[in-house]
């Protein structure tokens, strides 16, 4: 196939624009080519923001050329129902028209095709081609669009080092953004039909005045479960759709937030990103279904509005984003270049003009090298940033250069605001040596794990149904909120309502309505856009109703909650194992559940022993928090001389307790594992942790560590940990001594 022979550009001024003729659906697709000055286009264009390789991240388990056998139930000419089936490769089931949407729903891979582009006849990648069909006009003006694999001279590596400092720009630029989500199916409508339910429910609310300041979540929860007609809410399909493969990008984040305009394209169907973005915010925001916590639609969405308000309200001042925190942040998102795991976040941080952007450097010496750097300046929070990952990895890493490419199940206790300061005032004292691939640090080791709890699940298994605290067990309330540009946690308190920045509006018919697009692939579609209520499109498309996957999942929840017990009793097994416990031995284990810290970073005061009295009660004796605090308060009133006149001010202070306790316990502990020391310490480890890791600090760092013996006297870094008594400074006392670690 031929080579396109692209004319060298003026960078950083210039770039290409694809010029897309119009022609029906199933026509090839013509194009050109044209160089264009960023700063003052001729003529407007737009931009296209997609995955290259698969609109669902799916891996479907099957091989291209795996034959599988297939059988439908279809209407005949005389209505009667027939059977149709055979046999085909899998590859063959793409725009079967029976087997089609199955193909896409399994994570089938679009396959390549050809277009003409200036003459040259050019092979682009399935999804690329699809949204290029898909977006063309039939009749209409040709498309002048913006498209990364096509634009930008792949084969130039200098020229795609060049185009990653101008990214924001040509975005920027861009008079509309045109995001790809892949090929749609049946299910991606009734998805989107849940998303317009809620919105009008969002809307008949707002017109009635119900969105007051001071109201609850699970006060709005009521209301939302006695407006919305749940039966037409999917949220299992809504989940699906929420997680195709767009949503973990990690350059999508600058490409939204960059936009002045976005259309959101899902097959046949698109839909302005105003509205869908606030219909998520609103779900996330009043925790209405838990089963989308695990949706990077969540992160992604909150990332990106923030900014990109920032950039529509000009009176605001334009924040960037630390580098380390929104790294953090987007780590779990998916880069096809590794080192797009920094160079995708640049644009948006406070340092993209300290990095040389070359793509000819491997991604190992890249994350090596940036680690090298934040230790040899003091930052030496780049290691709490270190996980052994349960998660495979193609990357070969010394365990003190933090792996952007493989996430753990949980945040560095710095990125989540917990304020700690343990290796007191020591100052970093390290040497890296043998080509980057040792630490020479000094630091001292505190103790040896002696016992971890091992009943808690990791990560935490899918919920349905509005979010609720007896729901809530693996302590996992806050788990999608944002920490704003990367910063400590800005978690709400779990029963409060929304932070005020967040607000209902409804969203202009334009934004809101549905089209779907008249095309000559054999679909029915209206030849014009849709607009209206969700209702009136429901009667426009009579389908069966998919039944809610709130009550599909009530199973789940009762294992959860099960679960949540055997976790909890758990804990104090690891604590006590001998079953004996002291007054000095129980308030060390509630300081350490709470981190002994509340959420807002105070000491918390003895009186929350009560609370995690409550809440030890409510998790393994399975009752509501509701009646353990009554019968403590009749207790109180029967057996300790509690007035009457005193009950509801009693009442009010150890519910306080209880919250305070299950708050921060939810905001420190993520994913986190209980563990007592040889020396009878409590704390809380990422997960892999085993018995025998050593719990280390490093001096210079306010974080402690688990290290892990690797031969020969060196030691890998398995995570960062809480150990109570130990985070403030004490193990930098004379009762430990100090040594140096080798770190491999």
């Amino acid at each position: 196939m031929a080579t396109y022979p692209y004319r060298k550009l003026s960078l950083p001024h210039e770039t290409r624009v694809l010029t897309v003729q119009p022609g029906k659906f199933t026509d090839d697709i013509i194009c050109s080519l044209s160089h264009i000055n960023i700063a003052t286009p001729d003529e407007p264009y737009e931009a296209l923001s997609y995955c290259w390789s698969k609109g669902i991240d799916r891996d479907p388990g099957i091989g291209p050329d795996d034959e599988l056998p297939w059988a439908v139930y279809v209407e005949d000419e005389d209505q009667q129902l027939v059977e149709k089936g055979g046999t085909l490769k899998f590859k063959d089931l793409v725009d079967h028209p029976y087997m089609g949407e199955t193909y896409i729903r399994l994570g089938g891979k679009m396959p390549d095709a050809s277009i003409i582009c200036d003459g040259v006849t050019l092979v682009i990648g399935g999804e690329l081609f699809r949204a290029l069909r898909r977006l063309r006009e039939e009749d209409g003006p040709p498309l002048r669009i913006w498209v990364d694999a096509l634009c930008i001279n792949q084969q130039d590596i200098s020229e795609r080092n060049e185009h990653v400092k101008i990214m924001g720009q040509v975005y920027g630029g861009a008079s509309r953004t045109r995001v790809w989500l892949g090929e749609s199916t049946e299910m991606d409508f009734h998805a989107f039909r849940t998303v317009m339910a809620i919105s009008d429910v969002f809307d008949n609310l707002y017109k009635k005045g119900l969105f007051e300041k001071d109201m609850t979540v699970p006060q709005f929860q009521w209301l939302f479960e006695k407006t919305a007609n749940t039966e037409r809410l999917d949220w299992g399909l809504l989940s699906e759709m929420l997680n195709r493969a767009w949503f973990k990008r990690t350059w999508i984040i600058q490409e939204v937030a960059n936009s002045k305009d976005i259309t959101v394209h899902l097959g046949s169907l698109s839909f302005g990103w105003t509205f869908l973005s606030s219909v998520v915010r609103a779900i996330q925001m009043y925790k209405l279904q838990s089963t989308i916590v695990e949706c990077k639609a969540l992160k992604t969405i909150a990332v990106m509005e923030q900014l990109r308000q920032e950039r529509i309200d000009e009176s605001t001042p334009f924040s960037t984003m630390p580098l380390l925190g929104l790294m953090e942040e987007l780590r779990d998102f998916n880069a096809t270049i590794p080192s797009d795991k920094i160079y995708g976040v640049l644009g948006l941080t406070e340092r993209k003009d300290e990095f040389l952007v070359d793509y000819g450097q491997s991604a190992e010496k890249l994350f090596t090298d940036f680690a090298v750097r934040e230790l040899q300046a003091g930052h030496m929070d780049i290691l709490t940033h270190c996980v052994d990952s349960p998660k495979p990895t193609t990357l070969n890493l010394p365990s003190w250069v933090p792996d952007w490419t493989c996430p753990g199940w949980t945040e560095p206790l710095r990125i989540r605001g917990l304020e700690m300061k343990a290796a007191g005032n020591t100052n970093p004292e390290l040497l890296i040596e043998e080509g980057g691939t040792i630490l020479r640090i000094k630091g001292r080791i505190l103790d040896k794990v002696a016992a971890i709890e091992m009943k808690r699940r990791i990560p935490p298994p899918k919920q349905a149904g509005p979010m609720d605290p007896a729901d809530d067990e693996d302590g996992d309330w806050g788990e999608f909120e944002m920490s704003q540009y990367g910063g400590p946690i800005l978690d709400a308190e779990p029963q409060r309502s929304p932070p005020s920045f967040f607000a209902w509006h409804p969203v202009d018919k334009v934004s809101k309505s549905m089209s779907r697009r008249s095309r000559d692939d054999g679909e029915t579609d209206a030849s014009q856009g849709q607009e209206g209520t969700s209702e009136e499109i429901a009667k426009q498309h009579e389908t069966r109703i998919p039944k809610d996957a709130r009550y599909r999942y009530m199973k789940i929840i009762e294992k959860a909650r099960e679960d949540a017990k055997a976790w909890h009793l758990g804990v104090v097994d690891v604590a006590f194992p001998d079953k004996k416990v002291t007054p000095r031995t129980w308030e060390n284990l509630w300081r350490a559940f709470m981190y002994n810290r509340t959420r807002e970073n105070k000491r918390p005061s003895a009186g929350c022993a009560t609370g995690f009295d409550v809440y030890l009660k409510t998790m393994t004796l399975m009752e509501g928090p509701e009646g353990i605090l009554q019968q403590l308060l009749a207790d109180q009133i029967d057996n300790h001389g509690l007035s009457l006149r005193d009950a509801d001010s009693y009442y009010l202070q150890q519910k306080e307790n209880l919250e305070l306790v299950i708050g921060a316990n939810a905001k420190w502990s993520l994913n986190r594992r209980f563990f007592r020391s040889d020396a009878g310490r409590f704390g809380w480890c990422v997960d892999g942790t085993q018995p025998g890791d050593t719990v280390t600090l490093f001096h210079g760092c306010d974080s402690v560590f688990t290290l892990r013996e690797a031969g020969d006297g060196r030691w890998r870094i398995i995570g960062d940990c809480y150990v109570h008594d130990l985070m403030d400074g004490e193990g930098a006392g004379p009762d430990f001594e100090e040594t140096e670690l080798q770190i491999v």
